[in-house]
């Protein structure tokens, strides 16, 4: 029985110094050669490629995730803003017993009000990414919320499903208007 060898063809690569010092500190340190290096990178750049072009097909199963970065506001609740309604206060006379069998009155004002509050933009998309989590919880595996600063969060959304799912779940994402960068980073399960 004959073995299908792959057949390799070679060619001469021309790097810039600091490139070459990258390159060669890298494959060094996971101790693989040179061809080996070249050949996963120019893997990955034709992977990049085909995702970009689009070149997948919509079945095709993938995996990766999609990494968003959004401005997030907080509710200012002004106390000026809440007036005070004489006829919605609720005043509650409590007697204690105690062992002295002094009565005490305590007087407690609760304040209500029916000021709405109005969704900000980053409120509204936030109610918005979730909807559209749910709705494509058949592709989405685990998702992460975290606070960077303030007013910026980062979410990770881990993925595995069909690429045409998954590509309308980032579309979806993309139109949030409080995004301010979306990564998508996927590769074919196969």
């Amino acid at each position: 029985m004959e073995e299908n060898k792959e057949e390799y063809k070679r060619f001469t690569v021309s790097l810039p110094q600091e490139l070459y010092d990258k390159i060669e500190k890298y494959r060094t340190e996971l101790e693989i050669s040179r061809s080996d290096a070249i050949r996963r990178a120019m893997k990955e750049f034709l992977k990049e490629r085909d995702l970009e072009e689009g070149t997948l097909s919509d079945s095709t199963e993938i995996v990766g995730c999609i990494t968003m970065v959004m401005t997030h506001e907080h509710i200012k609740v002004d106390d000026t803003s809440f007036k005070h309604d004489p006829d919605i206060d609720h005043d509650h006379d409590h007697d204690h017993d105690h062992d002295h069998e002094h009565d005490h009155d305590h007087k407690h004002v609760h304040q209500y009000t029916s000021k709405p509050l109005y969704a900000s933009v980053q409120h509204a998309d936030l109610l918005k990414s979730n909807d559209y989590q749910h709705h494509f919880r058949d592709v989405i595996i685990s998702t992460m919320h975290l606070h960077l600063e303030f007013e910026k969060c980062m979410e990770i959304i881990a993925l595995s499903g069909p690429y045409k799912r998954v590509l309308e779940l980032k579309k979806s994402l993309e139109s949030l208007k409080s995004v301010i960068v979306i990564k998508f980073l996927i590769t074919p399960k196969k």
